[in-house]
């Protein structure tokens, strides 16, 4: 049985403070909070509950990486750890494309193609060899 002090997970969470993947994961959180705020806007579809339920859910995200990620690391479970923490990186940002597409910003039409949310925009917009043909 392994026993873990409250201060070697206290130290663990300061580690993590300094870990550059933990800051680029609150940044995607941050920046997809913003998009989607901004999202919501533009496309007339704001609704309080939507956005008080995405905060909430933001929000455990949040704290379900600060608990794991030190109790992995003091497991010995380094890689494991910095994979959770890549993860929940890569799935923010896709978050942040799709809103960003959604807004109507522009994006390439093969990162439309892969998103299932965007991919209504693709089939929508004309094609440069479809514009010429008229």
């Amino acid at each position: 049985m392994v026993i873990i002090s409250f201060s070697d997970v206290i130290l663990e969470v300061q580690s993590l403070l300094n870990n550059f993947w933990f800051h680029i994961f609150i940044w995607s959180v941050i920046f997809d909070i913003g998009t989607g705020i901004v999202k919501g806007f533009v496309i007339k579809d704001s609704n309080s509950t939507k956005g008080l339920l995405g905060l909430i859910k933001h929000l455990l995200v949040v704290l379900l990486v600060l608990t794991a990620i030190p109790y992995l690391n003091l497991a010995n479970l380094h890689t494991i750890a910095e994979s959770f923490l890549i993860f929940f990186t890569v799935v923010y940002a896709i978050s942040i494309v799709e809103n960003w597409g959604q807004l109507g910003l522009p994006l390439p039409n093969w990162v439309k193609g892969m998103l299932t949310k965007l991919k209504a925009t693709l089939d929508e917009e004309p094609t440069k060899s479809t514009e010429e043909e008229k």
